[in-house]
């Protein structure tokens, strides 16, 4: 027994049930408007729709689908997130690779946990402080300056926030379950404003232009942290991450020619061999 099918520009695409989740996908039509989806609106019963690759300008047509779950939007060229106020369901809004702005017109979708706007053209961001079941956010590859406007999603976990224009850590105070955290390709120069996250787990700091590793002692579950690519010249402030078992230090300038090529250790005794070897060629003043 079939899912219901649409139409688009006379091909016929059918609902899939995937793993128990019934889907549309509509990929590469070139779809200017939703509109063009005939029969959308009969489809009674879909988790997930996938409309990426197309030319959509503006999210209109879906107010039938209220029981979506995860909605895609990959790949358009939307730059208003509007029309998604009777999806009050979905829980997973992907909207990558668009000319998206401002974060708005998500403030009535109570089951959202995972939002995706990386390549966009956000400068801040504002709107994000009333999406409080937010547990991934990716924000990659926009113009953010300044993070602010998170403390009130204290159930996030997973926090990108890679390639944009980020110069100071803070506004993380509040965030004590990430255990996420990705800032590398900023413009960062001092590891500050961590303090609080207890719980992270992972953190890239990578390809900024940080000189001294400090400010990490309180993050003692930590155990992945990418360093490399950055301005340091000296390997301290390690010495209380006790459960690090990866890290990466390569294209610094910490000097000691011979180890150039191992900076980056894996393994939890690679990485206290690493320590007692640099104290010891530290201590030889050479």
């Amino acid at each position: 027994m079939g899912h219901g099918s649409v139409k688009v520009q006379g091909k016929k695409f059918d609902v899939k049930d995937q793993y128990g989740s019934l889907r549309l996908e509509i990929y590469g039509m070139e779809i200017t408007d939703i509109s063009e989806i005939k029969d959308l609106n009969k489809i009674k019963k879909l988790d997930a729709l996938d409309l990426s690759g197309n030319k959509i300008s503006e999210i209109i047509g879906l107010d039938s689908l209220s029981g979506l779950k995860q909605l895609f939007l990959n790949s358009n060229q939307i730059t208003e997130i509007t029309g998604l106020d009777s999806l009050t369901n979905v829980d997973r809004i992907f909207l990558n690779k668009n000319q998206i702005t401002e974060i708005k017109g998500l403030n009535n979708l109570k089951n959202l946990q995972w939002l995706e706007l990386n390549e966009n053209k956000l400068t801040s961001l504002k709107g994000i402080e009333n999406l409080v079941g937010i547990i991934q956010l990716e924000l990659k590859e926009n113009q953010i300056t300044e993070i602010k406007g998170l403390d009130n999603l204290t159930n996030l976990l997973h926090l990108i926030l890679s390639k944009n224009n980020i110069t100071e850590i803070k506004g993380l105070e509040k965030l004590s379950n990430l255990k996420f955290l990705s800032l590398d390709y900023n413009k960062i120069q001092e590891i500050k404003g961590l303090g609080a996250l207890s719980s992270l787990e992972n953190l890239f700091l990578n390809s900024n232009e940080i000189a001294e590793i400090k400010g990490l002692d309180t993050l003692t579950k930590l155990e992945n942290l990418y360093l490399d690519t950055n301005k340091i010249t000296e390997i301290k402030g390690l010495e209380k991450l006790e459960k690090l078992s990866l890290l990466y230090l390569g294209m610094n300038l910490i000097g000691w020619e011979e180890k150039r090529f191992e900076l980056n250790a894996m393994g939890e005794g690679n990485i206290k061999k690493l320590l007692e070897d640099y104290k010891v060629w530290k201590g030889k003043g050479t």
